[in-house]
Formats: C-alpha cells, structure tokens, sequence
C-alpha cells in the first residue's frame, strides 16, 4: 500500500517530495508500522486490529497529512486489490491438524475469534487443513467496531454458540487485545503466546495468566493442570515471569 500512497503523491498537485515522506511517515505510524525493524510495531492497529479499523485510520492520515482527496472507500479498494496476503501463511507449529485433533479427542470445544476477515479466515483454515476442527469462529467484519476486541463481547458470543459459560473457557492469544478481551469477559484462564506482535510484558500487563512461547506447550500445561499441580497453582507462580518450557519441566 506504500507504493500506492506514493503514486497517489505523485499525480496529486502540490504535493512536494518532502510532503510526500510525510505522509508515508504519518502513514506508517498510524497503522503501526517500525521503518526501522520492517516490522509490526507490538499489539498495533496492524497486528490486532481489524481490517475497516485499519483502512479508516489510514485515511484518516493520509486526510489529515495533505491528501485531502482520499475517501475510505478509495482505502478499502487498496486493500481489496491486495487480495489475501496472509491465507497461504504457514502455521506457528508443525503438523497443526494432529495437534488440535488431540484437543478434540477429549472434547476440548475449538474456536477463533480473530480480528481478520471471515474470506481470508476461511482460507487459511483450509490451507492448514483445520476447518473441521474449529467449532466456532467469529471474525472483524462480523461485528460493529465497539463489539470487536479488546472488547469482551467476541468471548462472550462464542459461549453462547457454545453453550458454555466465559469462566470455562481458556483464551489464548498473541496482541493485547486478545488479553484484553479474556480478562473482561471473564474467562477461567488466559494465556499470552509469542508467536505474534504482543510482547512478554504487554500480555502479562494486559490481564495474561501466564505467557508461552507458542501454542505447543498448551498441552505440557493441561497435563500439569490435570496432575497435582493446578492451573491456580500456575497462576500464583507465573506473576510477572514467562511460563518457559523450563519452569514447566520442573513443575512435573
């Protein structure tokens, strides 16, 4: 979309090659985008928000920087023409649909509530072979802005299709939104991954019960919360400390 926000200078009058890096500066910084690392800036709109979010703050930039011009209809058509840029990644762990099926197997409800599209979603479900292992899903553009996350209305629509109550639930998530979202809804327990844009710290700050490295060692952690030790008995131990594999190891 940089690209096309710098055509976009070009053809518009008055619009000088200082003025141009403006807007992309202020471009980058309203989506959350570091120059600097080519990365995500942590929990950014970027990361966690969802995409209409997005595409009004950019236009909104862009308006408010000298492209007076640019409508949010002009936005979303950029990201249209973009097409689905992350359905074909690959997934965080290997072999995700044997993984997931061990959660199934002993009747572990599935779902994902993220802040993408439902198109793109349905796609890269497919593309890691899990659409059958997914219970329940709801995405961005199926809620109004105020009902999206952080909010904890996503968490609680799922348990209403569930038939489940927030408190059995355990959210996990990589942004603080995710976070965010199971503290105020309520949930039994809420796990902080790091396979995203959310820091250690911002998931831990933002409600995390404790934080892992990738969703692999939610199945050392369910075992231990079925032994002796309890998830209480996790929380109490994870205050302010990554949950490593390590620290796991030792609670066996």
């Amino acid at each position: 979309m940089t690209s096309t926000i710098q055509q976009k200078c070009i053809t518009t009058t008055n619009i000088s090659t200082i003025q141009t890096e403006h807007i992309i500066s202020n471009f980058h910084k309203s989506i959350g985008w570091d120059i600097t690392t080519n990365d995500v800036i942590p929990s950014a709109p970027l990361s966690a928000g969802t995409w209409d979010e997005i595409i009004t703050l950019v236009a909104t930039s862009l308006q408010n920087s000298g492209l007076s011009c640019i409508r949010h209809d002009e936005v979303m058509k950029w990201h249209q023409e973009l097409g689905d840029i992350h359905a074909n990644d690959s997934p965080l762990i290997s072999d995700l649909p044997r993984y997931l099926s061990q959660f199934h197997n002993h009747g572990i409800i599935i779902s994902i509530c993220t802040s993408d599209d439902r198109d793109s979603t349905t796609k890269c479900m497919a593309n890691w072979g899990i659409t059958n292992l997914v219970d329940y899903s709801i995405c961005g553009d199926e809620l109004v802005p105020e009902e999206c996350k952080p909010s904890s209305e996503p968490l609680y629509e799922l348990c209403r299709r569930a038939g489940v109550l927030p408190s059995e639930c355990l959210v996990v998530g990589d942004t603080s939104n995710d976070t965010q979202m199971g503290v105020r809804g309520g949930a039994g327990y809420v796990v902080g991954v790091l396979t995203g844009s959310g820091t250690k710290d911002q998931l831990l700050n933002t409600g995390a019960n404790i934080v892992l490295p990738n969703i692999g060692y939610l199945e050392k952690l369910l075992l231990l919360s079925s032994k002796s030790v309890g998830l209480g008995d996790i929380r109490q131990l994870s205050i302010g400390n990554v949950m490593d594999i390590d620290m796991l190891d030792r609670l066996e």
